[in-house]
């Protein structure tokens, strides 16, 4: 397998988002990462766009994507995986609807057979006037030898999931998109397919349903829930997540004790809203289709029992959410969030020796703030400590994205840090 490593700088106004090219406090990031046949591009927003033309800002987000793509080696009609984040739920129709028109000029193949797909709706971005974030995972060659791309169509009501089966404005997404052996799981809400209904508002219910359908996605594609490797879970009450815990912990346990044994990484978002009120949890999921193939063997490292640490899969390493709590307590130990960052670094880098890599070979970060106003001190703590446990990030940063969420794990926490490296 071909699991070579390329960084694409990325330029604002002619400086490259690296330091020492821009200061301490200001955003550095890759243009994208390239990993063999999988392209991380950095979450895009609507900046030039105006603040109110949304359509505008969308359009503006998917240009930056498709240029990133690009540069790469790659083009739009390779995406497999989307993340779209949204200021507000009353934009999501036309936020679809423009997507769905920018994927007919420049995507054809999307239109037909759409990316794996999740979305939600935050609080803030980097700046006031962004309204949306698009972030894409990508194949540089859909039909490269050990890399192909397999699509595996979603239905509702009997529709697939698909333009022109579903109007423009309406969600459109693979159930699972398979790269190579990796399985990308779109987010999973509780929604019936055949009355495209939300039927139980009893959260433990929807999230019994949420993860049967990863499940059914997982098997779709050869795998199973104890070769999942990372989940994503999106929810709006972080009073839910030790709830949802447990949940999970009884699903897994009753239909696949080996993923009981060995959770996969897992990262909890708190968001504003889902694409529909009535949904209280989404989870999206990262697995391995086939867990004997050659070069694609997965290693779960301990962590608790919610969650590993970070789980290899191949060459690539998915770690668990690190916030800003004390590993030994669970606590905060600062209200201050530079404190806060350095100790989620901490867990980072602890968690990428663990795997047998380093700090060093990050290739995607997701931050989260509380606090937006903590934006430029996050940003110094981060160039700080890379300055002093991981200097190749300085010139090289990840891929990245940034979201401001009302609420980051409780108890305090002000700060979060998804990541995904390699060996």
């Amino acid at each position: 397998m071909n699991w070579d490593v390329t960084y694409y700088p990325e330029y604002w106004n002619g400086k490259k988002l690296a330091y020492p090219e821009v200061p301490r406090e200001h955003a550095k990031f890759a243009q994208s990462i390239t990993v063999g046949n999988l392209v991380f591009a950095s979450g895009c927003t609507g900046v030039g766009a105006p603040a109110d033309d949304i359509a505008a800002q969308v359009t503006a987000a998917l240009d930056k994507t498709r240029a990133a793509l690009e540069t790469a080696g790659s083009s739009m009609e390779n995406i497999v995986k989307t993340f779209f984040m949204v200021r507000s739920l009353d934009d999501y129709q036309l936020v679809r609807k423009t997507e769905t028109e920018y994927y007919e000029r420049h995507a054809p193949k999307l239109v037909e057979t759409p990316p794996a797909a999740t979305l939600m709706v935050i609080g803030a971005l980097a700046k006031p006037e962004y309204r949306v974030e698009y972030e894409a995972i990508a194949a540089i060659d859909r039909t490269a030898p050990d890399w192909g791309v397999t699509y595996y169509p979603e239905f509702w009501a009997g529709k697939e999931l698909a333009y022109p089966h579903v109007p423009k404005d309406h969600a459109k997404f693979a159930r699972t998109q398979v790269v190579g052996n990796l399985v990308v799981v779109s987010g999973c809400q509780a929604l019936d397919h055949d009355s495209v209904r939300v039927e139980t508002a009893d959260f433990r219910e929807q999230s019994r349903l949420v993860l049967e359908k990863i499940k059914i996605g997982m098997e779709e594609t050869g795998g199973s829930l104890s070769s999942v490797v990372k989940t994503n879970v999106f929810l709006k009450d972080v009073d839910l997540i030790s709830v949802y815990r447990e949940v999970e912990r009884e699903f897994f346990q009753q239909h696949d004790p080996q993923a009981a044994a060995n959770p996969p990484a897992s990262t909890v978002y708190v968001c504003v809203e889902l694409p529909r009120p009535e949904f209280l949890i989404e989870v999206e999921a990262f697995g391995v289709a086939d867990t004997a193939a050659p070069g694609w063997d997965s290693v779960f490292y301990a962590g608790n029992k919610e969650a590993s640490s970070v789980v290899r899969a191949g060459n690539l390493l998915f770690l668990s959410g690190c916030d800003g709590t004390d590993p030994a307590s669970g606590k905060v130990t600062s209200d201050a969030v530079a404190d806060q960052v350095r100790t989620a670094l901490d867990k980072v880098r602890t968690a990428m020796e663990e795997a047998g890599s380093s700090l060093e070979k990050l290739v995607k970060i997701t931050l989260m703030l509380k606090n937006i106003e903590d934006y430029p001190a996050m940003r110094r703590a981060e160039c700080e400590y890379y300055e002093q446990h991981a200097p190749h990030l300085l010139a090289h940063p990840p891929a990245c994205t940034f979201i401001q969420m009302p609420e980051i794990t409780g108890g305090g926490t002000l700060f979060q840090i998804d990541a995904t490296g390699v060996l």
